[in-house]
């Protein structure tokens, strides 16, 4: 974890009245910053927490978090590609702000959809947006009315927490920088068997849900092999960790 975004995504807290923290509906938990949450509501700034990517998870497990958040502090349903939650998250920034002028900071981890709320909210593209972790450098400024001014943050994990699995899981890590692909593509096999079985039976066509057994499927299904006809694992973990990062596997 960079020293430089901390200090930039702290200044950027520092200067605002409201934060939105966005966080991925698919790993809600792993995507909430609950030190940072702890912070902004002792600072006593509003806080709401925006649930994007709220189209790739079913109803009622959207009726679960909704209960587990919302216990606890303000919470949005968002989902920035189809564009739906917009009117419900400013009505809930006028709350917080009790309809005075107000500077929104907008933070959370990498590739949670920052920047994609951001834009949906102005209406058109006014921040930069890509699928690569990391994308957001610096702070971008946007203006969304004559009463809020949103400013979005780098993306900061604290990476010694986590692992390297983690990371690729919820988008903070590209897969090209993960050292071990292959155990990472079968964390990640035995990780969608538990949550969606039926996505690796649709996609690859293979029985083995663990371990080796399921990468070598793979591989002899989209014919990568090595000399002597051989499965190439290192290949299928690669097509793996890419069509997952590009939402092809989910």
């Amino acid at each position: 974890m960079r020293k430089g975004f901390v200090a930039r995504v702290d200044r950027v807290i520092g200067q605002s009245d409201v934060v939105l923290e966005v966080v991925d509906a698919r790993f809600p938990a792993e995507t909430r910053n609950k030190a940072l949450e702890g912070k902004v509501v002792a600072d006593g700034k509003g806080l709401i927490i925006v649930v994007n990517k709220s189209d790739l998870i079913g109803r009622g497990r959207a009726k679960e978090l909704k209960r587990e958040i919302g216990k606890e502090l303000r919470c949005v349903f968002f989902s920035a590609r189809e564009r739906q939650g917009k009117k419900k998250l400013l009505g809930e920034i006028g709350k917080a702000s009790k309809g005075k002028a107000v500077k929104v900071a907008v933070v959370g981890y990498p590739n949670t959809g920052k920047s994609s709320v951001i834009n949906v909210l102005k209406g058109r593209k006014a921040a930069l947006t890509s699928r690569k972790a990391g994308f957001t450098r610096g702070e971008q400024i946007v203006r969304i009315s004559e009463k809020i001014l949103l400013v979005d943050s780098p993306g900061v994990i604290p990476t010694e927490e986590w692992d390297e699995f983690r990371l690729f899981l919820v988008g903070a890590k590209n897969p090209q920088d993960i050292e071990d692909k292959e155990l990472a593509a079968m964390k990640l096999l035995e990780f969608i068997s538990r949550e969606n079985p039926d996505a690796l039976r649709r996609r690859y066509g293979i029985t083995a849900v663990s371990g080796e057994r399921a990468l070598e499927e793979i591989a002899l299904r989209r014919k990568k092999l090595l000399k002597g006809g051989k499965p190439d694992t290192a290949a299928a973990a690669t097509i793996v960790l890419g069509e997952w990062s590009k939402n092809i596997l989910h």
